[in-house]
């Protein structure tokens, strides 16, 4: 099965993770997060997130959630990207519970994965107007 490792600045990786438990259970297998704190060191932030990576790799592959492009999470990350590896930049709660489905069957694309999470931001003001 695929891995998936959320990074963030602050908390935001930690509190998604925390919300995938509502859905998929208290145990979700072969992921994990890694939060950049305003006191951390660029440098130890690799490290964590290079050790997550080996940690939920299983042989299969590992996707990484970012929070941000540019920041430096996934300034990072760009470090560790390799056909093994997948980066995905801006993630949202909508592609990783729609990842967390997917990597089920084993059949994750990850274009098709970044569409998902891109559907998910709408006006709900302008939906609701259209009724």
């Amino acid at each position: 099965m695929l891995g998936i490792v959320l990074i963030s600045h602050g908390g935001m990786a930690e509190g998604m993770v925390d919300s995938a438990k509502l859905f998929f259970g208290d145990t979700i297998e072969q992921l994990a997060f890694v939060s950049l704190k305003m006191e951390d060191n660029p440098d130890d932030f690799q490290a964590s997130l290079t050790k997550a990576i080996t940690e939920v790799d299983t042989g299969e592959g590992v996707i990484v959630l970012a929070d941000l492009l540019g920041g430096t999470p996934s300034n990072r990350a760009a470090y560790v990207a390799s056909e093994n590896v997948q980066v995905i930049t801006g993630m949202n709660l909508t592609i990783f519970l729609e990842l967390l489905g997917l990597r089920l069957s084993g059949a994750v694309d990850v274009n098709k994965l970044i569409e998902i999470g891109q559907s998910g931001i709408v006006s709900l003001n302008n939906l609701l107007l259209q009724q």
